[in-house]
C-alpha cells in the first residue's frame, strides 16, 4: 500500500497487521504494481513534478531498499502492467503550481510505456500524436485495452495497446 502523505510503502497483512516496507524522501509514492516478489512502485516526485522527477521504482518485498527502473514523466500516479508485460506508467500532466498535492492542469495528462533502456514514451493515438488525457488518476488493463479513471470520474477505455500505439474510445 502506498502512503502518499508520509512518503513510504506499506505491507499490509490479511490479519491487518501493517508494517513499513519502504520510507523515501519527499517524492511521494503513489501507484503500486505486484509482480511475483517485486513491487513497483510510482513516484510523483516533488513539487513542480519535473518529467526528470517522475520514477517507478522496483522493490524486494521483503528486504525493502529500492532501484530505479525507469524516470521521465511528469507526476507520475500509477504503474502497470500491460499487454506482453510491457510496463505503463500513467503520468497525470503539468502540475498546476496552486499548492502541495494540487493536480495537474486538465488536458496535460499521458500514458506512458517504459523501454528497456529505462525511458517513458507515449502512446500514440490514431494520428501518431501523443495521446492526451485529462488528469487521470488510475490505469487498469483488459487484455489490449486500457482503462483510465480522470480526477473528475470519467473512464477512458484505450485500445489497441502493444502494438506501437493505441485510440480513444
Amino acid at each position: 500500500m502506498a502512503d502518499a502523505h508520509h512518503n513510504r510503502v506499506l505491507r499490509v497483512t490479511r490479519d491487518g497487521d501493517i508494517s513499513e516496507v519502504l520510507a523515501l524522501g519527499n517524492v511521494v509514492p503513489t501507484g503500486l504494481e505486484v509482480s511475483g516478489r517485486k513491487i513497483l512502485v510510482a513516484e510523483a516526485g516533488p513539487v513542480p513534478h519535473l518529467p526528470d522527477d517522475g520514477r517507478v521504482l522496483a522493490v524486494a518485498r521483503r528486504q525493502g531498499g529500492a532501484t530505479e527502473v525507469a524516470r521521465g514523466a511528469r507526476l507520475l500516479v500509477d504503474v502497470e502492467y500491460g499487454p506482453g508485460h510491457r510496463l505503463y506508467a500513467l503520468s497525470q500532466g503539468v502540475w498546476n503550481g496552486e499548492g502541495e498535492g494540487s493536480p495537474a492542469l486538465p488536458d496535460t495528462g499521458t500514458l506512458v510505456e517504459v523501454e528497456r533502456d529505462g525511458s517513458m514514451t507515449p502512446v500514440l493515438d490514431g494520428s501518431g500524436q501523443p495521446l492526451v488525457l485529462d488528469r487521470p488518476t488510475s490505469v487498469e488493463f483488459i487484455g489490449s485495452s486500457a482503462y483510465v479513471v480522470s480526477l473528475t470520474g470519467a473512464v477512458v477505455r484505450i485500445d489497441g495497446l502493444g502494438r506501437g500505439g493505441g485510440h480513444r474510445d
